[in-house]
């Protein structure tokens, strides 16, 4: 599936080396065979033949099992993808990125023929001893960053005792001469049109076919290489177009680099500096040109760069919350840790975080001793916003297995880490890479904020780690105990110690890593989280870590101390697929009824969601904990992991133990219900809405409607729903409190259904029925845009399908005859309702369904 990498391009190598060079560029005859064997081997590591095992070898790779787990893993909403070709993918990864390192074994590895024999590429030992080595490091050189080309090859070294004394090898000569002459060729000869005709190609693969079979043979032109078309692009090509510009402008970066590389080493220089129209499309257009279109720089550029990063990864995308800045230094070390232990076994080292002052200002540390960092991962993590570390090639190479491994890094996104400027003006980062000396330990320093490049420094003996791990420490830019600081109050209740604590413990209650925290009056650090705690310990303990702010609340105690004796008694654990705990939590069922003095003000209950487990949103009519996956990059809105079925086998069971329990009461049974319902599950013998004489369920749900030929619905935020010390339902107008009796022919229930699901995870399910209305532009009632858009959700569905049932009729006849009851530009339709205690009528907005004429 690549262009041409057999022994045509490597003929065609020493033309385009001649072309970079003339006469008078000094090659001895040592140097040429090192070279021409360089040119040999840099790309065998691309066929499965250089590997003496094949697949097997590629296989047994831990970037192999890496890159299998991420082909593996489905985009969004779609199924796994196709093992088979997962695996196909993998080995293409694997040869193109281990390709190199391949080239300088082939020379020092031996095949094995049929009869067991040895069988070197090199045959003569005393080539193979003289220039083995040279050959198989400057073939590998030309995968290499221009920059690393000093440190990593051989120095100059002598000659070989039995070759002439003039014959001395320049590695650093060649690897230039080798990766340039690689670079360059991109002309016909690398996409030959008849061995396209057998090898057909798809994506970038083809792109890369189809312009490089466009391109002539390179010349120079005034100390420039000019490539120039047999053909012109037109518009459909203009992607193959783009491709060749980047490939230029690649080869010009590379011409440049080199040719500074070598004036500052005092080496032969190359005659060619750059490319020809490189600069501009414009430019390039006159040598590989286009017809039917004209080719400009309208690329998508970000000119202010710092403003960009301080809005998109700052206050702008998170808000005023300084929590959040705390949040993403805690995932990136919880990260860390959690690397290690899938790198190298080890138990999970915790994360620390302290607040102290130094110098009159206070700063804020995170710690880890996890993985690490190199310093080319430092930086390029550290400063590359929208570039998520774990997710990238150098990732894979510095910590081969982790994927494969099952390693699911918190940080996906790239910005996390730039948060912490909402809340700091300096910040130090520093870090030692897993397995690396104390003496390697690097940091960078962001002296400025934002607005000023980062230092990459050496680290004194004296501040170096000794212990693999990073450190970011953040100077804070307010007191944290001030309006505008870390904890966003000037209110001196508790010491700064323990208004730390308290922002942390609460909000990281499902950290897989023990968490420790100290203040600027502790004297050591306190274990805050134990890891997956939450998972094993009893139902009071973990309600009591959940809703500990809530239940040192005087206004708020009440409530959840009534909340704690549900959820001790109906909490359940949800699993994924493999058995593992992912949430712990309950419906709302009800309330012990002492708690039920002041229910005008008391909030809805509300569960947490957890990613990578600390707080990240809230989920209504709910009590616990859900292990969530984010939903935007924020991170401030996640849904739970939990599998849809899960969800509804937990729904169910919990919607089961609310009917029969003895904390349930009218509002919480249908709640319950609505619940159940919004993840699909029909729990017939909960409410779907209130009548006269009380709860109506859905079993008994046909046969009311069979009763009426009229049926007035209203919805549940116009009447509040309550039951007497017997049990019997009560109705009382919202706006003034009144008692009100309900005619028989009334129901009141959810109007506009709830949908438990994001529309990320599974669209809401809508009635194609009446499609042709799900797009309105007019604010006028419409029921069949209502109908399309609750006619398959929660208890309206219910209702909508018994009318059908014992009407006998249509969507489109019901829909004809339901009519919205309102105060409008007709007058004033609305139902009327009479008050228990003094006979007099009220008026409430509802809807009127009719039996259609000529139905049973």
């Amino acid at each position: 599936m690549f262009t041409d990498h057999g022994i045509e391009h490597i003929d065609s190598l020493w033309d385009t080396a001649s072309v970079l060079t003339d006469e008078k560029f000094p090659l001895n005859p040592a140097e040429a065979f090192v070279l021409g064997g360089a040119f040999l081997l840099h790309d065998l590591g691309m066929g499965l033949a250089s590997y003496k095992d094949g697949p097997e070898s590629i296989e047994n790779d831990p970037l192999f099992q890496d890159m299998v787990a991420l082909n593996s893993k489905p985009p969004a909403g779609n199924e796994a993808q196709d093992p088979e070709h997962a695996r196909l993918q993998a080995t293409v990864a694997v040869l193109r990125w281990r390709h190199a390192a391949q080239a300088e074994r082939l020379l020092n590895d031996p095949f094995l023929s049929d009869d067991g024999k040895n069988i070197w590429l090199l045959a003569d030992d005393g080539l193979r001893a003289a220039f083995g080595a040279d050959i198989s490091s400057i073939a590998q050189s030309h995968w290499w960053d221009v920059d690393d080309l000093p440190h990593k090859l051989p120095v100059d070294h002598g000659v070989n005792a039995d070759f002439p004394g003039d014959w001395e090898i320049d590695p650093l000569k060649l690897a230039c001469l080798l990766r340039l002459a690689d670079a360059t060729h991109i002309d016909s000869r690398r996409a030959p049109r008849l061995l396209h005709a057998f090898r057909p190609q798809s994506g970038v693969s083809r792109e890369h076919w189809f312009f490089q079979q466009r391109l002539n043979r390179p010349k120079l032109s005034q100390g420039r290489l000019l490539f120039t078309s047999s053909q012109s692009f037109d518009e459909q090509e203009a992607r193959a177009w783009w491709l060749a510009h980047d490939t230029l402008q690649m080869i010009d970066n590379e011409l440049s680099r080199v040719d500074s590389l070598c004036s500052d080493m005092g080496k032969p220089q190359f005659l060619a500096r750059g490319v020809v129209g490189a600069g501009t499309p414009e430019r390039l257009a006159k040598y590989v040109t286009a017809r039917g279109w004209k080719p400009t720089d309208a690329s998508l550029r970000v000119s202010r760069v710092e403003s960009v990063v301080e809005k998109l990864g700052g206050k702008h995308l998170y808000g005023k919350q300084p929590w959040i800045a705390v949040r993403e230094l805690i995932a990136n070390a919880a990260d860390a840790s959690t690397a290690l232990h899938f790198a190298s076994g080890e138990p999970k080292p915790a994360v620390y975080v302290r607040l102290y002052q130094e110098a009159g200002r206070y700063w804020l540390e995170v710690e880890d001793h996890g993985i690490g960092m190199t310093p080319d991962s430092l930086v390029g993590s550290l400063t590359d916003f929208g570039l998520s570390g774990w997710h990238s090639g150098d990732s894979l190479h510095e910590s081969p297995g982790l994927a494969s491994r099952g390693f699911r890094a918190r940080g996906r996104f790239g910005i996390g880490f730039f948060s912490v400027f909402m809340i700091a003006d300096r910040v130090e980062v520093k870090s030692l890479r897993y397995l690396s000396g104390s003496t390697e330990t690097t940091a960078l320093i962001f002296e400025d904020g934002l607005s000023s490049r980062p230092l990459l420094r050496d680290v004194p003996p004296r501040e170096r780690l000794t212990r693999n791990g990073t450190i970011v420490r953040a100077r804070l830019q307010h007191d944290p105990l001030s309006t505008e600081g870390l904890f966003g109050t000037d209110a001196v209740q508790e010491s700064r110690s323990q208004m730390l604590r308290d922002m942390i413990e609460q909000r990281s209650v499902l950290l897989d890593t023990d968490l420790l925290a100290a203040g600027p009056e502790d004297e050591t650090d306190i274990l805050l989280v134990t890891a997956n705690e939450w998972k094993t310990c009893d139902a009071r303990e973990l309600f009591r870590k959940i809703y500990k702010d809530q239940l040192r609340s005087p206004q708020l105690q009440p409530m959840y101390e009534a909340w704690e004796s549900v959820f001790v008694e109906h909490e359940q654990a949800l699993r994924d697929d493999s058995g593992e705990v992912v949430g712990r939590a309950i419906l709302a069922a009800g309330l012990e009824s002492d708690a039920l003095a002041d229910v005008w003000w008391w909030p809805s209950p509300r569960a947490e969601t957890f990613v990578g487990g600390l707080a990240s949103d809230t989920i209504f009519d709910c009590l616990g904990v859900f292990e969530g996956e984010p939903l935007r990059a924020d991170r401030n809105s996640a849904f739970p992991v939990a599998s849809e079925d899960e969800l509804r086998r937990w729904a169910s069971s919990q919607a089961e133990l609310t009917s029969t329990s003895r904390f349930a009461t009218a509002q919480t049974r249908y709640g319950a219900a609505e619940l159940a319902r919004s993840v699909g599950e029909s729990v017939p013998y909960l409410p779907c809405g209130y009548i006269s004489s009380g709860e109506l369920v859905a079993s008994d749900l046909a046969d009311w409607i069979a009763n009426h030929d009229e049926v007035i619905l209203i919805a549940s935020y116009e009447l509040l729903v309550f039951h007497d010390e017997t049990g019997k339902v009560l109705y009382l107008d919202r706006t003034r409190g009144r008692r009100v009796e309900l005619p028989n022919n009334v129901i009141v229930m959810d109007f506009w259904a709830h949908w438990f699901f994001p529309e990320e995870i599974r669209p809401r399910p809508k009635d194609s029925r009446f499609g042709e209305y799900g797009a309105l532009n007019s604010n006028d009632w419409n029921p069949k845009h209502w109908w399309y858009v609750n006619g398959k959700i929660g208890s309206t569905a219910l209702l909508l399908e018994a009318i059908l049932e014992s009407w006998t009729c249509t969507p489109q006849d019901v829909a004809e005859n339901f009519h919205q009851r309102r105060l409008g530009r007709a007058g004033d339709e609305r139902i009327k309702l009479t008050c228990v205690d003094d006979s007099t009528k009220i008026q409430i907005e509802g809807y009127l369904l009719s039996r259609p004429v000529g139905t049973a």
